[in-house]
Order: C-alpha cells, then structure tokens, then sequence
C-alpha cells in the first residue's frame, strides 16, 4: 500500500509540476518591427488536463482578435507551444479567416494537427530543426536582417516579456 502510494505522489506530483509557458509570436502583415507575443502561463500537466481546455480557448480568442483583421498571419512559435497554435489556428478556421496564414515552427519534427489544418486552408506550414536555418529576410527599422536572426533574438527575450 506504502508503494501505491508513493508511486502516486511520485506520478501525480511530476504531472503537476513540469510546466513550460506557452508563447505564441504573431506578425501582422510582414511587419516584423511590432510582433504580437501573447501567451499563457502553463500550470502543469494535470491542472491542465482539468483546467486547459478553458485557458487555451481564452488565449486563442484574446489571439483571434488582435490578429483576424490582418491580410496575413505570420505565427512563429516552438515545439512545446504547438497545442496553444492549434487551438488558434482552429478558431482562424471556424471564423473562416480569408487572409494568409503562415506557420513557421521551430522544432525537430512537424505536428500533424497544424499540419493538417494548415493544409486544409491552404496557409503554409514551414518547420526548422534549430532557429538559425529558417530562411529569408525580414525588414526591421530600414535594414534587412535575416529571418534567423530575428527569430533566435525574439525566443531570447520573449519568455521574459510574457511573465
């Protein structure tokens, strides 16, 4: 009983308490200058098994509105944020979002389920293994910088911004 015991607490207290915020990056019309970075703060596996269903709809409305209107949606995120993407792609799609959409993922495998809604609407998806081989460039205060670059100094400093 002892065991059974301690092989609970031992469970449920790694459910519990191995938590990474999630963090979604949004770039409204190529303008890469003003980057939307939202996200939520993550309270563990088992509080949001019970409580994220509710906390991820919250966070992709709050999303939605600030980027629906918008002729593109750049969203730039990693592999640990990915359920927070798809509950936002999801509610792009339910309100039939007429722009372009496009994903860029740092990660070293694509997700299937923004893989499949991203294909379903004709957005792109675009997956890196490491941020410094996303490729292009992007225009930040009158100077090309490349995409790579701006990327790895946005995961930088973006955890910081969202506490």
């Amino acid at each position: 009983m002892k065991k059974l015991i301690l092989a609970l607490f031992i469970i449920f207290g790694t459910l519990s308490f191995s938590a990474f915020d999630k963090v979604v990056i949004g770039v409204i019309n190529d303008n890469y200058e003003s980057p939307i970075i939202s996200g939520t703060i993550n309270r563990g596996g088992l509080a949001n098994l019970l409580f994220g269903m509710k906390k991820d709809g919250d966070f992709a409305k709050q999303m939605y509105q600030n980027l629906s209107g918008a002729d593109k949606v750049e969203f730039i995120i990693e592999k640990h944020d990915e359920s927070a993407l798809v509950s936002i792609l999801k509610l792009f799609e339910k309100n039939k979002y007429k722009g372009q959409v496009e994903v860029t993922e740092v990660a070293a495998s694509e997700n299937k389920n923004i893989r499949q809604i991203t294909t379903k609407n004709g957005w792109t998806y675009n997956v890196y293994p490491f941020a410094r081989e996303i490729v292009g460039t992007v225009k930040i205060s009158g100077s090309d910088t490349t995409k790579a670059e701006f990327v790895e100094g946005l995961f930088q400093n973006v955890k910081s911004k969202v506490k």
